[in-house]
């Protein structure tokens, strides 16, 4: 009778690790590596809205205070979110700048950056893309 309880024990025990325990706690490293890795793109996006903001053009928006950007300011954004996401693109993974959005009466500009995750789960999760947006203030210039 004793050893009929062990092996009952012994049985519940290897299920539950097996199938509430282990997988709990890879759901849990999986969600840390997502939530890390969506703040790195972010913090992408918002290097790249700083950079979009440096590049508005200084005379138009003195002259009429309209907020237009340069040529460099896609190129200055990007090159920033390059910059700033060197810890997902040491595995393969790169921030790209996908849209610059310029916002004249609150004198501010906002930046999206996508990112793909997928690299950084098993093939069986379906593709991850994240998208940030980054928002910088034009405060450097006086009408």
């Amino acid at each position: 009778m004793l050893q009929q309880k062990r092996a009952y024990s012994m049985t519940f025990w290897a299920v539950f690790f097996g199938f509430v325990l282990v997988p709990a706690l890879a759901m849990a490293i999986e969600l840390g590596r997502y939530f890390y890795a969506r703040s790195e793109v972010a913090k992408a996006a918002d290097a790249a809205a700083v950079a979009a903001a440096a590049e508005i053009n200084q005379r138009v928006f003195q002259n009429s205070g309209d907020l237009t950007p340069t040529d460099k300011t896609w190129a200055n954004a990007q090159t920033y979110a390059f910059r700033n996401n060197s810890v997902l693109s040491a595995r393969g993974i790169n921030a790209y700048v996908t849209g610059i959005a310029v916002e004249p009466g609150a004198d501010t500009v906002r930046v999206t950056v996508s990112a793909d995750l997928s690299l950084l789960f098993p093939s069986v999760v379906p593709k991850v893309i994240v998208h940030e947006t980054g928002v910088a203030q034009v405060r450097a210039f006086s009408r």
